[in-house]
């Protein structure tokens, strides 16, 4: 460490760190203002007064499996009745953690991942783990840059959802030689063997159009997202291959690639409306580009659903308040963020270290409203 000499001015940043070397090998790092205060409660102080050793009352603080129940309580009784903190700082240089974890996400504007992430918060903050992210606004340098800010940042793990630009890997691969853990979450790609949490869109694609066929739709057409990313490769499929199966036709020129806005939902259906012969269903490859396709379509005069039905994918918390009310598949997006963050915590915890068979698929289901006829 390099050394500077002379005096620290009083106003930096109102208070400066020191370092108090305790008995027990740990580091104690506390402001200025407290120098005075030696009376601060450690963990030996809980310990002592509990009889137990300072082990003990750690695993209890983590709420580590292998710490006897009623142990357990009377330190959080303790620990509730004196106010008790523990101190991060130490507790970081002594575990070699930072109890920070990174996720990275396409953008905050889609709705799916602020559900997600409060699965992900919920899950991890519980563990004692504080959670950044970062948005790439779907741009794969953004990407880049935020991996390479969490590793400045000495995170202990990263969750990441891919930007529709992504199609290499060093960045993530840099991550892993590290020795970090990382899961990726919905979007997801193949050429990683790493923990993933995903739904089934094939299967959820599939009942979409077996749906759509039920209630005598035969000119169906779809609406897809960025042709890079695995799910819409995965939606894509289960529309097609139950078209076959169904003996319906499959034309080109109702397959429509677009974003996840509903500004491209907007776009998609404007140029659909061209089209010398209309289908009499859209699945959209999610709500955000059912939302912006009913808007054009009611604009136009056109009935949902009698004329055209509409299917979207996600269920968004607006999917049930548009008028009509869009029915659409459904994802499980807290669970995907929970299941993704436990994921994480198993490495964390080094509870497993073989990473391949741990690719959680998550079933998807049909809600019923009214924007299908």
């Amino acid at each position: 460490m390099k050394k500077t000499s002379g005096t620290v001015p009083e106003n930096f940043y109102n208070f400066y760190f020191y370092l108090i070397y305790q008995k027990s090998g740990s580091y104690s790092v506390r402001p200025s203002n407290q120098m005075e205060n030696e009376n601060r409660l450690t963990i030996n102080d809980i310990a002592r007064e509990l009889n137990l050793s300072k082990s003990t009352v750690s695993r209890a603080l983590r709420d580590s499996y292998d710490i006897n129940a009623e142990t357990k309580l009377r330190v959080l009784q303790l620990v509730k009745k004196l106010n008790f903190e523990p101190n991060v700082i130490a507790k970081s240089l002594r575990e070699h953690k930072s109890f920070n974890v990174g996720v990275i996400i396409p953008s905050f504007q889609i709705p799916f991942y602020a559900t997600a992430i409060g699965g992900i918060q919920e899950v991890l903050s519980s563990a004692g783990f504080n959670v950044m992210t970062c948005q790439t606004n779907e741009a794969f340098d953004a990407e880049l840059i935020s991996v390479n800010s969490f590793l400045k940042s000495r995170v202990d793990g990263m969750l990441i959802s891919l930007s529709k630009h992504t199609n290499q890997y060093d960045h993530i691969k840099k991550f892993i030689q590290k020795g970090l853990p990382v899961v990726m979450f919905n979007r997801v790609t193949t050429d990683l063997d790493l923990p993933s949490v995903t739904v089934d869109d094939y299967r959820g694609a599939y009942g979409a159009i077996e749906y759509l066929i039920q209630r005598g739709c035969r000119n169906i057409a779809h609406i897809s997202g960025p042709r890079t990313l695995l799910l819409c490769k995965q939606r894509k499929a289960g529309y097609i291959d139950c078209l076959s199966k169904n003996n319906l036709p499959i034309r080109e020129e109702w397959i429509f690639e677009s974003d996840f806005s509903i500004e491209s939902g907007i776009k998609a259906a404007e140029e659909m409306l061209k089209l010398p012969a209309l289908p009499d269903s859209i699945f959209c490859i999610c709500d955000s580009i059912a939302i912006g396709v009913m808007k054009v379509l009611k604009k136009r005069g056109v009935k949902i659903p009698s004329d055209i039905s509409v299917m979207g994918f996600t269920d968004d918390s607006f999917a049930a308040i548009v008028d009509p009310s869009l029915t659409t598949i459904s994802q499980p997006i807290a669970e995907i963020g929970k299941k993704a963050a436990e994921l994480l915590l198993l490495q964390l915890n080094r509870k497993f270290t073989k990473w391949d068979n741990r690719h959680i698929v998550l079933d998807t289901s049909l809600v019923v409203r009214e924007s299908v006829r």
